[in-house]
């Protein structure tokens, strides 16, 4: 550790004589490194990144497949009816418990102000079932659910911003869609609900769904698909094997409603398609969300385009370090003389890239809070917002330090052991320590490689 110490003392002293290379090295490790920590930080969010909640590899969603609604749908077309949910959370043996969701924009007015938000209809068992704390009051229960209670829970944004945080909040009544309801608690700041792209603002029960609206759908139709449902699986259960455990209920209980009044003027055909569907079951651990899917193959692939960057800096820097490495061959050579081993020699050298890459990190991961507001921009509008920040958080930064640790090696590890293969008595004699013969070759490769990798990235 103390040869370490000293080699990144010798390093900032060295650095600090070449301000023109340091700032060009730095400057192009900076460019490389924010591009892939600003599409990172996005993917991580968007793509990676699990629900904050109570063990969320056990959740999973509950999806229509291939059945004939006869009636009608209201979303994906993977929904459920609130009577089929509602039967298959009474009967199944396979989930340790099961609730439902209904996005849906909610008209807010209290003291003369209204607004339009972004709502949610939920089960009484929505919050237990997620594991979801309370940031103020209380959340549902399944007691809100059966009784029908006009009551309604804060998204913890919304609070803030609607009621500026004020605990007095709790107990007040707003008319949310021309009916009252009296706000009992705030949800936990950590959980903005179960679609990145509609971060909730007011949840009320699903029971309240007449009140609610839209008027046209019937709470207890079993013709009409409009619940998202999501469940906890049994402890040990893969999805899998609760698929296969479900599908006899789920069958069970197409039997039943086709033989519905309903169905009576059905064709034979339409009967059959309606007994043919299937419940598929998912992995719910990041939610749901229409807007994950549309964006994560642009994503992925700005991730790639920006990996190709990353790997034309190193090899300019590399190629820097290279030419760096030629003119001091001199005062290697002179550390060879002494006694320093290669092992030496590669371990100053990299600690030289490891503390350029370091600097680059840091102006790095500023531009990249900016790139990653600018990619947000390009995602987001008043009318859409993101459950999702361009502040870096631990894991960013823990992919940001990755990364420099990364480019340095990439950059700093051939031009090391280039520069380490010395021979101190020509070097020691030359007076400045020309270029070896296969300095310019290798030089040359890393200049068509960097062409090579802009032309790909540009087609």
């Amino acid at each position: 550790m103390t040869h370490v110490i000293a080699d990144l003392r010798y390093a900032v002293r060295t650095l600090r004589r070449v301000p023109v290379f340091t700032t060009i090295a730095v400057l192009s490790m900076a460019f490389g490194i924010a591009a892939n920590t600003a599409v990172f930080t996005l993917v991580d969010q968007v793509v990676l990144r699990r629900l904050p909640v109570s063990r969320p590899g056990e959740l999973v969603q509950l999806s229509a497949r291939g059945t004939e609604s006869y009636g009608g749908t209201m979303g994906a077309g993977i929904e459920l009816s609130y009577a089929m949910y509602r039967d298959l959370r009474d009967h199944n043996t396979v989930f340790a418990g099961m609730f439902c969701r209904f996005p849906w924009a909610l008209h807010i007015t209290d003291g003369g102000r209204s607004e339009q938000v972004t709502g949610e209809l939920v089960s009484g068992s929505f919050f237990p079932i997620l594991g979801v704390k309370p940031a103020l009051g209380r959340l549902f229960t399944p007691d809100d659910e059966r009784a029908g209670h006009a009551v309604a829970v804060l998204g913890f944004n919304y609070w803030k911003s609607r009621f500026n945080g004020d605990p007095a909040a709790i107990g007040r009544s707003l008319v949310v869609n021309g009916h009252p309801v009296e706000i009992v608690g705030v949800v936990d700041a950590r959980f903005q609900g179960m679609d990145i792209g509609g971060p909730v603002g007011l949840y009320v029960p699903i029971s309240m769904q007449p009140q609610m609206g839209p008027a046209w759908l019937q709470l207890e139709g079993r013709r009409f698909r409009w619940v998202q449902v999501f469940a906890r699986l049994r402890e040990g259960l893969t999805a899998e094997a609760a698929q296969a455990g479900i599908q006899p209920l789920y069958r069970s209980l197409l039997e039943q409603e086709v033989r519905d009044p309903a169905f009576r003027a059905a064709s034979a055909d339409t009967r059959r398609q309606f007994l043919a569907g299937r419940l598929s079951v998912t992995d719910a651990s990041r939610g749901h969300s229409g807007l994950r899917e549309s964006v994560t193959e642009p994503l992925l692939i700005l991730m790639a385009v920006a990996g190709g960057v990353l790997l034309i800096v190193c090899a300019n820097v590399a190629n820097l370090l290279i030419a760096r490495g030629a003119a001091r061959q001199r005062e290697l050579a002179l550390r060879v003389a002494v006694g320093a081993s290669r092992r030496q020699i590669v371990r100053l050298l990299l600690v030289e890239s490891l503390l350029l890459a370091v600097a680059g990190a840091a102006l790095g991961l500023m531009l990249a809070t900016w790139g990653a507001s600018l990619l947000l921009a390009y995602f987001t509008s008043p009318e859409t917002p993101l459950a999702v920040t361009a502040d870096p958080d631990r894991r960013i930064l823990l992919f940001t330090s990755a990364l420099a640790m990364l480019t340095a090696l990439l950059a700093g590890i051939v031009p090391a052991l280039r520069s380490s293969r010395v021979d101190a008595a020509p070097a020691l004699k030359s007076a400045g320590g020309a270029v070896g013969g296969e300095q310019p070759r290798l030089r040359k490769t890393l200049v068509v490689a960097q062409v090579a990798l802009s032309f790909t990235l540009l087609i």
